[in-house]
């Protein structure tokens, strides 16, 4: 069977209930924050560029960049001025593991490449036993060796 395309869009009136609704497991909660905080953040944040992620017609996630160079943007931890920021990343758990958040990051890299002055991407995560490490590092990403949100974040980074 085909996949759909993934593509991202913006999140509009008439769809934020339908991203805010989106969810990942119980076991999940402690390694992203809902939705609905993360546009909170984006739209206090001038740095902020986030999308939904669409599974054809189906909203099935959303992600969000940070970009420590636009004007007014707020950074809490040091950016390296070469790096945008992956700030949030979700798939909803009725759509995990059908390859959706693998095509979310391979337009964040198209996106970043054609329309940014970076030659990288940094993130984190939380550890944990259900926390996303094994699925960034799949995806090429490798630990730092740095830490933010005060330590509770392990800082992982992939060239574009």
């Amino acid at each position: 069977m085909l996949q759909p395309t993934v593509s991202l869009r913006e999140v509009t009136f008439e769809t934020v209930r339908q991203i805010t609704a989106l969810d990942v497991t119980d076991r999940q909660h402690p390694y992203v924050a809902p939705t609905a905080v993360s546009l909170a953040e984006a739209h206090f944040n001038p740095g902020a560029w986030f999308r939904a992620v669409y599974a054809a017609d189906q909203p099935v996630g959303f992600v969000m960049l940070l970009n420590p160079d636009a004007p007014g943007a707020l950074v809490r931890s040091p950016i390296d001025p070469q790096s945008i920021a992956l700030w949030r990343l979700m798939i909803d758990q009725r759509h995990q593991h059908k390859g959706y958040g693998r095509q979310t990051l391979d337009l964040i890299f198209a996106h970043a490449r054609a329309n940014l002055r970076t030659k990288r991407i940094i993130s984190s995560y939380v550890p944990g036993p259900h926390g996303p490490r094994a699925f960034y590092l799949r995806y090429g990403f490798r630990e730092t060796g740095q830490y933010r949100a005060n330590g509770r974040e392990i800082e992982i980074s992939k060239d574009l």
